[in-house]
C-alpha cells in the first residue's frame, strides 16, 4: 500500500543520496559536460564567425548575412536528423530560434543515456548488500520502489535544470542571432520536453535495476534496451521497410514528437512517454514486490 509519507521520505532522501553519492556525482558531471560539449559544437562556428567578421572590420551587415548562412546550414542539419514535416521544420527553425531547436535536438540524441546514468541504481545495489531488508521493517515494498522512481526522476530533473541553465546564460551573453528572450523561452519549452522524454528511461532503470542485483549489469542492460534495440530495428528496417513500424514499439520511435508544435502530435507523444512509464513501473513494482530481498 503506497503512503504519501513514506514515499515524500524515500523520494526525498533519494535524491539528497543521489546528490551526494558518487554515482550521482559522476551523472551530474557528465550530464553538465556532455551537454555543454554538443552545444558548442552548434555554438561554435556562430562564435567564429562573430569573430571573424570582428577581425576583418566586416559591417553589421554582412555579419547577419553570414549569420543567416549559418542558421540555413542548421536548418538542413535538422531537417536531416529529424526528417520532420514541413510544418514541424518550419516551427522548429523559423517560428523557435533555430540554433536552439539544434541543441534540442542533438540533447535529445543522448537523453536515455543521460536519464540511464542517473537512474540505473535505484535498487540494485541494496538488494546486493542486503540493505533493503532494514527498511522492510518500517514501510511496505511498494513504497521503497516507487519514492526511489520518484526521487531518481526529481533528481534528473534537477540535473537538466543547471544544465539548462549554464546553457541559457551563456548563449544570452554569447549568441546574437537570436533574441535573447526568444532562445530562453524555446530553451524552457524544450527542457520541459526533454524531460518528459526521460520519464520512460528512468522508469526502465527502475525495473532493471530491481531484477539485477549488479548496479554495472544495470546499467549494461538498460542501454542496451535504450539504444541496442533501436539501432537493429533501424538495421532491419533498411532491410524491410515495413520494419521501420517496430520502432514505435520503444520510447525512441516517439521522441521528435516532443518536439512538434503545440497540438494533437506533442500531447500524443506526452502521454506516450508517460503511459511507456507507467507500463515500466507496473513491471518493475510487481517483480520487486515478489522476488527475494
Amino acid at each position: 500500500m503506497l503512503r504519501k509519507p513514506h514515499l515524500r521520505l524515500i523520494a526525498g532522501h533519494s535524491v539528497r543520496h543521489g546528490i551526494r553519492g558518487g554515482a550521482g556525482l559522476v551523472s551530474l558531471f557528465l550530464t553538465l559536460v556532455l551537454g555543454l560539449v554538443l552545444a558548442s559544437v552548434v555554438i561554435a562556428p556562430l562564435e567564429q564567425t562573430e569573430k571573424l567578421a570582428a577581425s576583418r572590420g566586416d559591417s553589421a551587415e554582412v555579419t547577419a548575412r553570414v549569420n543567416a548562412e549559418v542558421i540555413t546550414i542548421t536548418r538542413k542539419a535538422i531537417d536531416w536528423a529529424v526528417s520532420p514535416s514541413s510544418d514541424q521544420l518550419d516551427y522548429l527553425t523559423r517560428d523557435h530560434p533555430a540554433v536552439v531547436s539544434a541543441i534540442l535536438v542533438l540533447l535529445f540524441l543522448v537523453t536515455p543515456l543521460l536519464a540511464c546514468l542517473g537512474g540505473f541504481n535505484q535498487t540494485s545495489g541494496d538488494i546486493a548488500s542486503k540493505g533493503l531488508r532494514f527498511l522492510l521493517i518500517r514501510t511496505e515494498r511498494a513504497n521503497i520502489f516507487v519514492g526511489r522512481f520518484i526521487g531518481t526522476f526529481l533528481f534528473a530533473a534537477v540535473t537538466f535544470a543547471g544544465l539548462f541553465i549554464i546553457l541559457g546564460l551563456y548563449m544570452a551573453l554569447r549568441v546574437h542571432v537570436h533574441p535573447p528572450g526568444e532562445m530562453m523561452l524555446w530553451l524552457a519549452q524544450g527542457y520541459l520536453r526533454l524531460v518528459v522524454f526521460s520519464l520512460p528511461y528512468i522508469a526502465l532503470c527502475a525495473w532493471v535495476s530491481c531484477a539485477i542485483d549488479s548496479p554495472f549489469a544495470s546499467l549494461v542492460l538498460a542501454l542496451l534496451v535504450a539504444y541496442l534495440l533501436p539501432m537493429m530495428i533501424g538495421i532491419a528496417s533498411g532491410i524491410n521497410d515495413a520494419a521501420r513500424y517496430a520502432q514505435y514499439v520503444t520510447p525512441w520511435g516517439y521522441k521528435w514528437w516532443l518536439l512538434a508544435p503545440v497540438g494533437p502530435e506533442l500531447l500524443g507523444g506526452v502521454a506516450v512517454m508517460v503511459g511507456f512509464a507507467a507500463v515500466f513501473v507496473a513491471a518493475g513494482l510487481k517483480y520487486f514486490s515478489v522476488r527475494d530481498l
